[in-house]
């Protein structure tokens, strides 16, 4: 893996000190589409900021999710969204928010997190993403250090987290403009996301293949999230379209005469 300096952008960070070589490369995009429209809206009072978040403040989401969410149109920056039981369900939430936009997000401590799936089948951007399989113990620095320059932090709890880490670390996302989703319950979150029910599509009598899956969503939390969303929806997006007719073969041609 790469230095302090240079982050070779090979998706994988083995601990702290990649992290911050990651960021290096963070920053340097981010100057690069940095613009002034969050002026517009510098000066909000608190409730401001919770309750009604402008347009800069919000990262776009996959318009499944946009039933689920307290904010209008994605998103809210700096807010901590627990995504439980449902590895689909963080695709889905990486996606939408990086697909156009820019953003990078990282995934911590899910080491079969499914790579290929969610970049074919969720247009999760591969350049985009970073990845700490096993942080080990110091998971809390690691998730701390990339809050400080990565859009999306996604990370897998080894164990129950203490109400104190937890609040530390999303108190640390707000600041920096993060969106912390951890992938346990999280004491304090704005919003959790919760599966219900799951149900798989694609196997017949004993045979075929998984295609797609139903997923039934539960979201509740604090402040407008308070009132329990519900939401169905299909995974992977588009997986339950019908799929088109298969033509016809077209007609074989007569042999010609056998000349004897």
């Amino acid at each position: 893996m790469g230095s302090r300096q240079e982050w070779t952008g090979d998706g994988k960070i083995s601990g702290v000190a990649d992290a911050l070589a990651a960021l290096q490369r963070v920053n340097q995009a981010a100057e690069q589409r940095g613009n002034t429209a969050a002026l517009a809206h510098a000066v909000q009072t608190a409730d401001q900021a919770e309750v009604t978040p402008d347009a800069t403040q919000i990262l776009p989401t996959d318009p499944m999710l946009l039933p689920l969410l307290p904010w209008s149109g994605g998103l809210r920056k700096g807010a901590t969204i627990s995504a439980v039981g449902s590895t689909s369900l963080l695709m889905l939430l990486l996606a939408g928010a990086m697909r156009d936009t820019g953003s990078w997000a990282c995934v911590v401590g899910m080491p079969s997190f499914g790579v290929l799936a969610a970049v074919q089948d969720y247009g999760v951007p591969a350049e985009r993403l970073a990845f700490v399989p096993d942080p080990g113990p110091d998971w809390p620095a690691v998730v701390g250090t990339l809050l400080d320059g990565i859009d999306l932090v996604a990370v897998a709890p080894p164990a129950e987290v203490p109400e104190g880490l937890a609040r530390s670390l999303s108190s640390r996302a707000r600041q920096r403009g993060s969106v912390l989703i951890p992938t346990r319950s999280w004491p304090g979150a704005e919003l959790s996301i919760e599966t219900v029910s799951r149900q798989w599509h694609g196997l017949g009598q004993g045979r075929g293949r998984l295609r797609h899956c139903t997923l039934e969503l539960r979201s509740a939390g604090r402040g407008k999230a308070v009132r329990p969303r519900t939401a169905t929806l299909t995974v992977p997006p588009g997986a339950g379209a019908p799929r088109p007719p298969i033509p016809p073969a077209p007609p074989r041609k007569a042999p010609p005469p056998l000349v004897i």
